[in-house]
């Protein structure tokens, strides 16, 4: 179960790898904003170091949000969320999915394990993301969870990879160089897996 803190149990994480493959494991650090560093650390403060990222295949193209912090931008990304208190990490991923895109999914494969240094100006943050590749099996592409989540869409890689993946990079937000880290790395690693 997803323990209180840090707060991902290595018990529950070799059952997900039983059930969902090896992830690749990488690192990142990021300078990230005062306002970015707060939203941080209120997950903290609830025992929450992680976030469940899954990038949603729906036919060709991926289930992407957009928060309201950044209404209206060309920037969209992966959903994501994470668990409760006593909550399994897959049980966690499927219900957050749902809240922020609409859509029932299922998990295919734990594609990476990122662990990420949050560089605020008074100190680090370890953050640590779990990423899955899943299937829309059901639902309908809308928002459920509209305190969280402004905009929800299908993209295509090349959107994802293109214009999206610039705009993160130039905005400044460590958050976004994170999430566009991600994403590359997350498309690499699939295409590395499909090619085995």
């Amino acid at each position: 179960m997803a323990r209180s803190l840090n707060d991902i149990n290595e018990t529950e994480l070799q059952d997900l790898i039983r059930r969902y493959g090896a992830p690749r494991k990488l690192h990142f650090s990021a300078d990230f904003l005062d306002f970015e560093c707060e939203l941080v650390r209120r997950s903290a403060a609830k025992g929450r170091h992680h976030d469940l990222t899954c990038f949603i295949r729906v036919g060709d193209k991926f289930a992407v949000i957009q928060k309201h912090d950044y209404a209206d931008t060309i920037i969209f990304r992966a959903p994501s969320g994470g668990a409760n208190r006593g909550e399994r990490l897959d049980a966690a991923a499927i219900r957050e999915m749902k809240e922020e895109t609409g859509l029932d999914v299922e998990l295919r494969r734990l594609v990476l394990d990122v662990t990420l240094d949050v560089r605020c100006s008074d100190g680090v943050i370890p953050w640590r993301s779990l990423v899955f590749l899943a299937d829309a099996v059901g639902g309908d592409l809308h928002i459920i969870d509209t305190h969280e989540i402004h905009a929800v869409q299908l993209m295509s890689r090349e959107e994802l990879l293109g214009a999206v993946e610039e705009a993160m990079i130039s905005s400044g937000w460590g958050g976004f160089a994170y999430r566009a880290f991600l994403c590359r790395s997350f498309f690499e690693e699939l295409d590395r897996l499909e090619t085995e």
